[in-house]
């Protein structure tokens, strides 16, 4: 009966130390890192208001008429009223949250890495290019053309 009782608590301890060690390892090796990858190119590709679609219409209310990204037509963009404002996401905002990453973070999160940051507000409505968008208090980098 002595050695069942210390089989017992010695398969106790060693799932102790097992449940310990995974808690140590996901809090400092291999933290939750959600994934918000379709919840981020939802919100990045959504515009929350029309915009004009002549020249006219869209310098009369201050927007910017140009050609964008590689598309071959030119299109209206609109100044944003909270450009620089800090944001934990683009519901924050008139445009889209942008974190600011130095180029070798923008690098590892074009590679799928996320980051852990606040953003400001976009300063035109449609953003194009490689940028690193804040959902939820993480960025993610998506290129938009």
């Amino acid at each position: 009966m002595r050695i069942l009782k210390k089989i017992f608590i010695g398969i106790c301890i060693v799932f102790l130390l097992f449940i310990v060690a995974w808690r140590v390892d996901r809090t400092f090796f291999h933290p939750y890192i959600p994934n918000f990858s379709d919840e981020i190119r939802s919100d990045v590709t959504t515009l929350k208001f029309t915009v004009s679609k002549d020249r006219e219409s869209c310098e009369a209310v201050g927007g910017v008429w140009k050609k964008m990204g590689p598309r071959p037509m030119e299109e209206c963009n609109l100044p944003t009223k909270d450009t620089g404002k800090e944001c934990s996401g683009s519901n924050q905002c008139e445009g889209v949250c942008l974190a600011d990453l130095s180029s070798e973070d923008l690098s590892k999160g074009m590679r799928g890495k996320l980051f852990r940051t606040e953003g400001k507000c976009s300063s035109f409505i449609k953003v194009m290019g490689c940028r690193a968008y804040v959902y939820a208090g993480w960025a993610q980098v998506v290129c938009v053309d």
